[in-house]
């Protein structure tokens, strides 16, 4: 084959694979604006809803995070397979769900939040919240205690084996082994505002 010919279409090659990578990199830049916009948003929802405690704050880990373009909240109870995800409805409603290890969403409870002049409000709707997960942990669930195991921390949600769940994250973040890994993905947040990640 000529050498010219082959110069040109390495030249079409490579103004194609610049193009393509700049476009990846704006689409990625707008998923992360996007991200962030819905998250603060989200935790500007929470704040005006809810009254949370510091010690509800820490056994119940609470983190936002965007799930299919929705902000959610998820609450980690370290001694269980299963996390929480509180999800905003129209009109101040919100949907507390419970996620098991291979097992579909299920709904505990739909309720009213609070409002941002009323403290007393928010911090009902806040124990209405960790009611609903003490129910399900001690009542319906009865104690399933997982075995902490040192090095087993999975994507920074908890000390806990590695579910299905947790391995799918894992490749979203581009983990090579779930077992290495000790930090919470940056993109996620605390709702302490003293123990931001």
């Amino acid at each position: 084959m000529d050498q010219a010919l082959v110069d040109v279409f390495e030249q079409a090659r490579k103004v194609v694979a610049d193009a393509d990578r700049k476009i990846a990199e704006e689409e990625e830049r707008r998923r992360a604006s996007e991200r962030e916009r819905l998250l603060q948003q989200l935790g500007a929802r929470i704040e005006d809803a809810f009254d949370f405690t510091s010690k509800e704050k820490l056994e119940l880990q609470p983190r936002l995070d965007v799930q299919d373009g929705i902000g959610v909240v998820e609450f980690v109870v370290r001694s269980q397979r299963a996390i929480f995800l509180l999800l905003p409805g129209e009109n101040n409603t919100w949907t507390l769900q419970v996620v098991e290890d291979s097992h579909e969403p299920q709904v505990l409870s739909e309720f009213q939040g609070g409002t941002k002049a009323e403290q007393v409000s928010r911090r009902l709707a806040a124990a209405r919240i960790v009611t609903a997960v003490g129910n399900w942990v001690q009542n319906v669930k009865g104690p399933q205690v997982v075995p902490r195991v040192e090095g087993s921390a999975v994507c920074g949600l908890a000390i806990r084996l590695p579910s299905q769940r947790d391995k799918q994250r894992c490749q979203e973040y581009r983990c090579a082994d779930v077992r290495h890994l000790r930090k919470p993905p940056p993109q996620r947040r605390c709702l302490d505002s003293t123990n931001k990640t």
